[in-house]
Parts: C-alpha cells; structure tokens; sequence
C-alpha cells in the first residue's frame, strides 16, 4: 500500500505542477471582439489548494515511516 501511496502522491505533483506552469483554465469568456478571456473558477482554484493540501499531508505520512 505504501508503494501506490507513493505512486499516487507523485502523480498528484506532476499534475499540480502541470497545471500550474501551463496555465490550465476551466472556464473561457468571450470579450466581444473575438478573443476569449480564461480564468480558474473559485471551485477549480479550491480543488487545487485541497490536492496541494493533501499532497503535503500524505508525503508527511509517507515520509514519517
């Protein structure tokens, strides 16, 4: 179980820093003269603090032995 704990924290940091450094969205807005405007909603930026939360909170565990 320890070894899919691992596995599974060190998908959930490639993920976070995935969509961290390539600037993923979840929501486009049309401004009206042809482009798009896109932002993180308040539900998609909570979701990502969680997954960093519990990130540290299971590499703690992990780590503790």
């Amino acid at each position: 179980m320890r070894e899919q704990a691992a596995r599974l924290a060190q998908a959930t940091r490639e993920l976070v820093s995935y969509i961290e450094n390539n600037q993923v969205y979840d929501k486009l807005a049309d401004c009206g003269c042809g482009l798009y405007d896109s932002y993180r909603t308040d539900a998609f930026e909570a979701a990502l603090a969680a997954a960093k939360t519990a990130l540290k909170e299971l590499e703690a565990v992990l780590s503790a032995g």
